[in-house]
């Protein structure tokens, strides 16, 4: 179920409606369910893509089958869409951004599909996170950059600003456009801020989802560039944990890249082991312009060879 994409908003609206027709406040289910009242005000705002366990937990107490429910709103041509966000992705892990307007197009292109306003919503927020994404590290315009962001979060979220942003619940993809506002300022010298904005998005994110190693990754990646490379392996290593539990695979390779050479700069011996696993999983994955990324970085600016 996990892998598909769903009209959340609808979903969370027709939760609440239930709830409310049998005059049952959010504690109520809560107690009568076990389901945290957080949880709950995620399901109903279309922050988050239920557990089919919550979803069990729910349905008697709401008096319908909510996982039958869910499939009602599952969207149309979301493989095509995830299909686009892969390979963006892909290019991200390599810093490819020259050729990111191919997938922009493709983005674009999906739009002119009849599409529910809920994916409409979701393919223009994307769009404008390529846009900015190219702004920042194609054309060294972070100003520009962060407008982009700015109003694609604005799109689902009327209210925000970078001065309230803790006042708000995020879906994921709104947590991805805050974690690329942080890396933003990252090039607007205002480090401790994104340190702070990122680690509000780890905070804020489930662990089962996609981000959550990605996140891990930015935080780990600016502590080295700070030379904090204590930091650097706890985030790193928050990362690797989570793809053991979860089997998250997001950014994988890079983590162990980023551990090993946080252990490498902390006189750890198992440095090579982490940097060894990298590679492996560059091949597993067939990452391989990726690998010769991080066999060359290593060599060229720790002296190792790999």
């Amino acid at each position: 179920m996990r892998c598909l994409c769903y009209n959340l908003y609808e979903f969370g609206k027709n939760v609440q409606s239930m709830r409310k027709r049998l005059k049952l406040t959010q504690h109520d289910v809560s107690n009568l369910t076990g389901v945290s009242v957080e949880t709950l005000r995620r399901i109903e705002n279309g922050r988050v893509i239920p557990k089919h366990e919550t979803l069990d937990l729910l349905s008697p107490i709401l008096k319908e089958d909510l996982n039958q429910l869910l499939l009602t709103y599952r969207i149309d041509n979301y493989y095509k869409f995830k299909r686009v966000i892969n390979s963006i992705e892909s290019k991200l892990y390599i810093d490819e951004f020259s050729t990111l307007s191919i997938e922009l197009d493709e983005l674009k292109i999906l739009l002119n599909d009849n599409l529910s306003k809920y994916f409409s919503n979701l393919l223009k927020q994307f769009i404008l996170m390529v846009e900015a994404i190219i702004l920042n590290k194609k054309h060294y315009n972070p100003n520009e950059a962060m407008n982009k962001l700015t109003e694609a979060l604005k799109m689902t979220t009327p209210k925000f600003a970078l001065s309230n942003y803790k006042s708000f619940v995020y879906n994921s993809i709104e947590l991805r456009i805050l974690m690329n506002m942080a890396l933003v300022m990252q090039n607007m010298e205002t480090v401790d801020k994104a340190l702070e904005i990122m680690r509000f998005c780890l905070k804020t994110v489930e662990a089962e989802d996609s981000t959550y190693p990605e996140i891990c990754y930015n935080i780990a990646h600016t502590y080295h560039k700070l030379n904090i490379h204590e930091k650097a392996l706890k985030f790193s290593n928050l990362g690797t944990e989570n793809y053991a539990k979860h089997k998250n695979y997001n950014g994988i390779s890079l983590l162990y890249f980023r551990k090993g050479i946080a252990e490498y700069f902390l006189n750890h011996d198992c440095f090579m082991d982490s940097l060894n696993k990298s590679i492996v999983l560059c091949e597993v994955f067939k990452q391989f312009k990726l690998k010769d990324i991080i066999i060359d970085n290593c060599r060229s600016f720790y002296g190792i060879e790999l």
